[in-house]
């Protein structure tokens, strides 16, 4: 989905400022997709321009005026469109498992070290998934969130599971990495 379309997702929470919605952008979508926030405000302006959301002023004590955003029927019919003919694929994209790919060139150290850190992440998005879930208003919220819970658990319980293989086949050091390291 392109940056407007996004936007115009976001929206189908209902009204929100240009504030609210950068922050949904930041703390929601970008969990799951990459996002560019370096252009919102040019693409609600844009989205405004094309009758797909309205705004309203809201004047504010001793700061600037702020714009609540609301999705047009026409602005919610594209999101509608687009989320209807958007190619939804699953990618798994992930740095950890490339460095990962080349374990048996890296120091035992280092590739525990990335094991222990994805774990540590893994139960933080997992505590993240539990507020979320108590938050979820939507079937199909609650349906993403125990679909990302499946992945989080299984990804650790793999770790768990199959790490010290891993790690059994890694050298002990590597001459650079005992530069690095030491």
């Amino acid at each position: 989905m392109n940056t407007k379309e996004l936007l115009l997702s976001v929206l189908m929470g209902g009204p929100a400022t240009g504030y609210d919605i950068k922050k949904i952008m930041e703390n929601e979508v970008s969990t799951l997709l990459d996002v560019s926030l370096s252009n919102l405000y040019p693409a609600l302006n844009e989205l405004a321009a094309e009758g797909l959301v309205t705004y309203r002023k809201v004047e504010q004590d001793s700061r600037p005026n702020k714009k609540v955003y609301e999705l047009t029927e026409a602005g919610r019919t594209a999101c509608l469109k687009a989320l209807m003919s958007g190619d939804a694929r699953h990618r798994l994209r992930s740095e950890f498992i490339f460095i990962l790919s080349f374990a048996p060139f890296l120091p035992r150290w280092r590739v525990k070290e990335l094991l222990d850190q994805r774990l540590a992440d893994t139960n933080e998005v997992l505590r993240d998934l539990d507020r979320r879930e108590r938050e979820a208003l939507q079937v199909g919220q609650k349906f993403c969130i125990g679909f990302g819970r499946v992945m989080m658990e299984a990804q650790r319980d793999y770790i768990l599971k199959h790490g010290a293989e891993l790690l059994s086949g890694c050298p002990e050091d590597v001459p650079l990495a005992m530069a690095l390291h030491g």
